[in-house]
């Protein structure tokens, strides 16, 4: 027999002790012992009974001798799972949900607090709206069938009992769930988010008692796009800004983004990619950061402004000074050979 059938058939949820259950069951059987009761489906009804009242035991029997059964459903923590009851105590209930994140909060971790309901087969009924009372059915006198006249009252046929579903026992609205047949239950959790955590990632929450509920979560990672920083499918993290052309060319300090904010950088004109060691994204979960690659693309503004254009001569001239006064620049050299070789080309040629 299905073990939730079996509590079904007792009239009695996965949470009852013992002692109740015994108690329920020889109340059963007290009013559906054939020698006690005249119903044509007494005999059936006690098999029924009886039947389950021995799968309980025997499947309690089995949980205290530290065995599994059949059936029990357990959730685990690598595959979601929607829902899944846990016999006889209570209910486990998984509930999955995406948690929206930066790309800040997956490198540097983050605490969220998340909270909402969860809806669960009510425990009192078994999800059946309506709990199943030791009394016989009233309209059926506890038969499962009814009479009904049928050819003009000539005849007469037997028909399932609509009001007990054709078992033959009492049943009324369940006051637990107002005869829905569900639960809800409500939660609220403060979870912290490791970093180094990918898109769509599962993380597993380790689930909490709510009464007879155990609520657990899956959380779907989702990290949204950032206008800065670019992850790479490896995990390399890069950046791409441009700075003042001139600043580059002189070496100048520029500030540059960072995961951790803003921080100060010396560029360097012979370089355009520049490597921040230990500043990138967490090589696994919980593990140190990689390196956070920029790259820097110089930017000179347009030589349409006579202003601008002035500025640029000068600065030119001031560095031909410069360098004429530094014999061992390379550019000051290549001047002097120049000025030699345009010298000798101009002396007139000589007979031969």
């Amino acid at each position: 027999m299905d073990t939730r059938k079996a509590y079904q058939e007792l009239g009695v949820d996965p949470g009852v002790s013992d002692a109740e259950l015994k108690r329920i069951w020889r109340r059963l059987v007290a009013a559906w012992h054939p020698d006690r009761n005249a119903t044509a489906d007494a005999s059936r009804r006690m098999q029924h009974i009886n039947k389950a009242y021995q799968h309980i035991r025997q499947l309690r029997d089995c949980h205290s001798d530290g065995t599994a059964d059949d059936g029990c459903t357990e959730t685990g923590s690598e595959q979601p799972a929607a829902s899944a009851a846990s016999e006889p105590n209570g209910y486990t209930k998984t509930h999955v949900r995406k948690v929206a994140l930066s790309l800040e909060d997956a490198i540097l971790g983050c605490t969220h607090t998340l909270s909402g309901r969860i809806a669960h087969t009510c425990s009192a009924c078994v999800g059946n709206g309506k709990c199943i009372l030791a009394k016989a059915c009233l309209a059926c006198r506890g038969s499962g069938a009814v009479r009904k006249a049928a050819l003009f009252g000539w005849l007469w046929n037997e028909e399932s009992c609509a009001d007990c579903g054709g078992d033959g026992r009492q049943r009324e609205s369940c006051g637990a769930c107002d005869g829905s047949g569900e639960q809800t239950v409500a939660y609220r959790r403060r979870v912290r988010i490791p970093a180094g955590v990918r898109d769509s990632h599962v993380l597993s929450v380790p689930a909490t008692r709510s009464g007879e509920t155990e609520i657990g979560l899956e959380l779907e990672v989702r990290i949204a796009p950032h206008p800065l920083f670019i992850l790479d499918g490896d995990g390399l993290l890069r950046c791409e800004m441009p700075v003042n052309g001139y600043a580059w060319m002189s070496g100048r300090w520029v500030e540059v983004p960072t995961p951790n904010g803003m921080q100060q950088m010396r560029l360097n004109r012979n370089a355009l990619t520049y490597r921040l060691s230990g500043q990138g994204f967490p090589t696994s979960i919980r593990g140190p950061r990689g390196d956070y690659l920029i790259k820097v693309v110089p930017a000179f503004p347009a030589q349409d402004d006579p202003e601008q254009e002035v500025l640029v001569e000068q600065l030119i001239a001031k560095s031909n000074e410069a360098v004429k006064a530094d014999r061992s620049q390379p550019l000051g050299q290549w001047q002097r050979k120049l000025k030699r070789w345009n010298s000798k080309q101009k002396e007139p040629a000589r007979d031969a």
